[in-house]
C-alpha cells in the first residue's frame, strides 16, 4: 500500500546553483595630481624679446638715452664702440643663446630635468656673454660721462650710480637669467615629484586589479564546490526518499 504522504516528487530535484564568476569591481583609482601647465605664449615671447633687444642694442643703441631736465637727451652707450667686433659677436651669440633655450622649452613641451640643464647651460653662456659685452667701461658714451658729472655734482651718490649705465643693464640682465634658471629648476624637480607619484599610483592599481582578479578566482572556486555539494545532497535525498517509497510497498 502506497502512502501519498510518503511519495516525494523526484521530477524536480533541487537545482544547483550556477558556476557564475561574480562581477569584478574596478579597484578606486588613484587621481593623478594636476601637472604643470606649460605655456607656449612664455617661450615665444622670450624669443622675440631676444630677438627685439639684440636689434634695438645693435642697430639702435641711441634709443637707449637719458634725459637730462632743462638738457639734451644723451645716448648712454657709445655706438661705434657697439658695433665694433668686441660686443657685435658676443651681442649675436647672446641672442643665439637665449633663442636656443626658448626653442628646447617648444620642443620637451613640458618641464623637464632636461630642459633645466639646457636652461642653465645656455644662460651661462649668455651671461658670459652678457660680461664681456659691458664691462668694459669704454662701452659708455663719453657724452653721456660728461653730462652725469656736470648735472650731478650736488649729488655724488646718484652720480656714482648713474656713471655706471654698463653695470646697471648687466645687473637686469644677469638677475633675469638666474631667476629663470632656478624657476626652470624648481617646475622640473616639481614636474619629476608629480611623475614619480602617478607612477607609484600606477602600481597600487596593478597590485589591485591583480588581488582583485585572485579573489574573483577565489570565490568561483568556493561557489563551484558549493554547487557539488548541493547536487550530492539531492542524490542522497533522493536515495533516502526511494528507500522510504520501498520500505512502504512492503
Amino acid at each position: 500500500m502506497n502512502d501519498s504522504n510518503n511519495s516525494v516528487d523526484l521530477s524536480n530535484p533541487p537545482p544547483a546553483q550556477e558556476n557564475a564568476e561574480p562581477e569584478k569591481k574596478a579597484p578606486e583609482s588613484i587621481t593623478p595630481e594636476k601637472k604643470i601647465k606649460f605655456s607656449y605664449f612664455e617661450p615665444i615671447a622670450g624669443i622675440i624679446l631676444a630677438v627685439v633687444a639684440t636689434i634695438i642694442f645693435l642697430v639702435f643703441p641711441q634709443i637707449i638715452a637719458v634725459v637730462f631736465i632743462g638738457g639734451p637727451v644723451i645716448p648712454t652707450f657709445d655706438v661705434n664702440v657697439i658695433r665694433g667686433l668686441a660686443v657685435l659677436i658676443p651681442a649675436i651669440l647672446w641672442a643665439l643663446f637665449r633663442i636656443g633655450v626658448e626653442v628646447a622649452y617648444l620642443v620637451e613641451r613640458r618641464y623637464t630635468q632636461r630642459l633645466a640643464i639646457i636652461t642653465v647651460v645656455g644662460n651661462v653662456l649668455a651671461a658670459v656673454c652678457t660680461l664681456i659685452m659691458f664691462i668694459p667701461y669704454r662701452i659708455v658714451f663719453e657724452g653721456y660721462i660728461s653730462w652725469v658729472q656736470t648735472y650731478l655734482a650736488n649729488v655724488p651718490w646718484f652720480e656714482a650710480i648713474m656713471l655706471r649705465p654698463n653695470i646697471i643693464l648687466l645687473v637686469i640682465i644677469m638677475l633675469g637669467l638666474i631667476l629663470d634658471s632656478i624657476s626652470v629648476i624648481l617646475k622640473g624637480k616639481k614636474s619629476k615629484g608629480k611623475q614619480d607619484k602617478e607612477e607609484d599610483g600606477t602600481k597600487t592599481n596593478d597590485v589591485k586589479i591583480e588581488t582583485a582578479e585572485t579573489a574573483a578566482g577565489a570565490d568561483a572556486e568556493v561557489t563551484v564546490a558549493a554547487a557539488e555539494v548541493n547536487t550530492d545532497a539531492a542524490e542522497v535525498t533522493v536515495a533516502a526518499t526511494e528507500g522510504n517509497a520501498d520500505t512502504t510497498d512492503v
